[in-house]
């Protein structure tokens, strides 16, 4: 299976304020160095972690450096799979950048994006709308959960 892993999953690593989500994440981290899946990360990941503050930024890249994951360009037909899911209302445009982690997936025919993103990306109505939108562009539906549903596919 192809996983993405959006910049949400190494974010909770260190969340102080969401002790249980963050133990999860260190548990789906060490799940990461055994499991047989293809990990991947897009150039948006990279972008988003580089606009944190250390030491944060420097702790989620090592995070990321820690397993096998590969980076995903930000193509041109993703840029407007992410501006279609943004003018279909799916994600606000000032959360654009959550469109564009599902549009780098689905584009670069991932099977699952990790997320702890509850609000624009794990929620059933808007997983149901983005694979709506990607069955009229003719592209592949697309799952979305949290590593702990992950970690138990």
């Amino acid at each position: 299976m192809k996983l993405y892993i959006e910049t949400s999953v190494p974010n909770m690593l260190y969340a102080d304020d969401a002790p249980e989500k963050r133990r999860v994440t260190e548990v789906f981290f060490e799940w990461l160095d055994v499991c047989a899946h293809e990990l991947f990360v897009s150039a948006v990941v990279a972008e988003e972690i580089g606009r944190a503050g250390e030491p944060k930024r420097t702790r989620m890249r090592r995070a990321l450096e820690g397993v096998r994951v590969r980076t995903l360009s930000m193509t041109a037909q993703a840029r407007q799979i992410a501006r279609v899911y943004v003018e279909a209302g799916i994600v606000p445009v000032r959360y654009r950048n959550d469109a564009a982690h599902v549009a780098v997936a689905v584009w670069h025919r991932m099977d699952v994006v990790v997320s702890w993103n509850m609000e624009h990306l794990v929620k059933v109505s808007r997983i149901e709308r983005f694979n709506q939108v990607n069955a009229v562009l003719g592209l592949p539906p697309i799952r979305i959960h949290t590593p702990e549903e992950v970690i138990d596919l």
